[in-house]
């Protein structure tokens, strides 16, 4: 299974973009803002664009099984020597959600709040595919800033 994050806009807290499986439109998305390759402030910066693995596991923070995206085995992404750890597609509503994690959701409100959580919807298809024997993907993209 393929998913993409196209980030389409960007604000100094917060990072928009839209989810797409296998090429079909599935739901908004709101991030911490993007920071220049390399840099990070904990719990206040979005993954680097790029190509990462999508498992899902229990969540000892949620005590739920959620997605989760690594680059590694160990589950976490480590870029350059730059590490973000436990990465989880969840809902919510405004960067002070999302911890450094995608938050996924039916609605954009504002360039600062989406509504509606497509997470238990997405770890349903994520599930469905990992049981099926197939490996998720997850290709972060940045893009240009629309309107």
């Amino acid at each position: 299974m393929r998913i993409e994050l196209k980030r389409d806009k960007y604000t100094a807290r917060t990072t928009l973009g839209k989810l797409y499986i296998e090429g079909e439109y599935f739901c908004e998305t709101l991030e911490d803002t993007v920071r220049p390759f390399g840099v990070k402030v904990a719990g206040e910066t979005a993954i680097p664009a790029g190509d990462y693995s999508v498992f899902v596991t229990m969540s000892n923070r949620f005590k739920r099984e959620m997605p989760i995206i690594s680059t590694d085995k160990m589950q976490t992404i480590i870029i350059n020597g730059v590490s973000f750890v436990g990465v989880r597609f969840h809902g919510g509503n405004t960067h002070e959600n999302t911890h450094g994690c995608p938050l996924v959701a039916k609605n954009r409100l504002s360039n600062d709040m989406i509504q509606g959580s497509m997470e238990k919807p997405l770890t349903a298809k994520i599930k469905l595919a990992i049981q099926a024997g197939d490996r998720v993907k997850l290709h972060v993209r940045n893009g240009v800033q629309n309107a």
